[in-house]
């Protein structure tokens, strides 16, 4: 059957979506809607239907799934009449703004038994997967601190907040989502306790740029994350300090050092330190095409959603709860 697809929202993420979908094999592309006709204008240029309206897109038979790239607002009300319609809905992260919101979404896919698949595709990042390789070796041994950087100085990352962002496109509901999603999944949702958030701002974006997260692990460890749109290059993405061995990373396009702590009656202080490369192109899926394999292959019926809606919950939970801190300035419980 494979994914037939409806985009909705045909700016950059939109005409993005677009691109990689294609590469999918079992993903066809059919058409978009655009508020913006020049938008509309570059979907027919690249060679889809252009929809006039978000109801006839929703009305078309030969569309059985959408994608959702519109405002972060937009995306509760967008995803329901979707799902309302009888599409699957695939859908940029946040899918929501609060966890009652996504309650709405999950509760009209479920009602025509449709597939909800949230865009938290950075779980397939090569430098990710080189921790998560790491941790699951276990050759750092009982891992205590887990240290998550990702800074931006001059130039914008992909869903950087800008100048006049809205406060739903801030760093916490970017890039902070995406990581949580990262370490959550990594080290398991059960495990996150608590969590401390300070936030401010550093340009006049209109929305927080910066912002520094803490979490308890029940496991006894902890968790740091670091987001920041005006701090200098140079700092590892990923720092993992462990009993036995410690390791940094550099980023998406960097390498990084496994250093064991060796014997420290040994003169020559134990085995040296090695070089820890991230893995060739090859060893990992592009995160866009690997994600519309997953998501064809469950429409399908022949494979598990990877991201599930429960999951995707439970960080925009986890958000909602470093929010209240950077509020309140208080630590804030995760298991209510």
């Amino acid at each position: 059957m494979g994914i037939s697809l409806g985009i909705i929202g045909y700016g950059t993420r939109g005409e993005l979506h677009h691109r990689y979908a294609e590469e999918t094999e079992g993903v066809r592309v059919i058409g978009a809607y655009d508020t913006d006709p020049a938008r509309l204008q570059a979907a027919r240029e690249n060679g889809l239907k252009p929809f006039l309206s978000l109801g006839a897109l929703l009305e078309c038979q030969e569309i059985n799934a959408v994608v959702v790239a519109v405002p972060n607002r937009q995306h509760s009300k967008v995803c329901v009449a979707a799902a309302n319609a009888g599409k699957h809905v695939v859908c940029e992260a946040p899918a929501a703004l609060s966890a009652w919101e996504l309650d709405q979404i999950i509760a009209a896919v479920g009602r025509g038994s449709r597939v909800l698949a949230v865009y938290q595709n950075h779980r397939w990042d090569r430098d990710f997967c080189v921790v998560k390789r790491l941790l699951n070796s276990n050759r750092l041994g009982k891992v205590y601190s887990l240290q998550v950087r990702l800074h931006s100085c001059g130039s914008m990352l992909p869903g950087w907040p800008g100048k006049g962002a809205a406060a739903e496109d801030g760093i916490l509901f970017g890039w902070g989502l995406h990581v949580i999603d990262q370490l959550m999944w990594l080290l398991g949702y059960d495990d996150f306790k608590s969590v401390f958030c300070k936030t401010c701002r550093i340009e006049p974006s209109g929305t927080e740029d910066y912002c520094f997260l803490a979490f308890d692990l029940e496991s006894g460890g902890g968790v740091q994350i670091e987001l920041g749109g005006s701090i200098p290059p140079g700092f590892p993405r990923w720092t993992v300090l462990g009993d036995r061995a410690a390791a940094y990373l550099g980023g998406t396009a960097g390498e990084g050092r496994f250093i064991p702590l060796g014997d420290p009656l040994a003169p020559d202080g134990g085995e040296e330190d090695g070089k820890l490369p991230l893995p060739e192109p090859e060893e990992t899926e592009a995160a866009w095409t690997a994600y519309y394999r997953n998501v064809r292959d469950v429409i399908e019926g022949s494979e598990k959603l990877a991201v599930q809606p429960w999951q995707a919950r439970r960080v925009l939970k986890t958000v909602e709860a470093a929010l209240q801190s950077a509020r309140t300035g208080k630590l804030v419980s995760l298991k209510d």
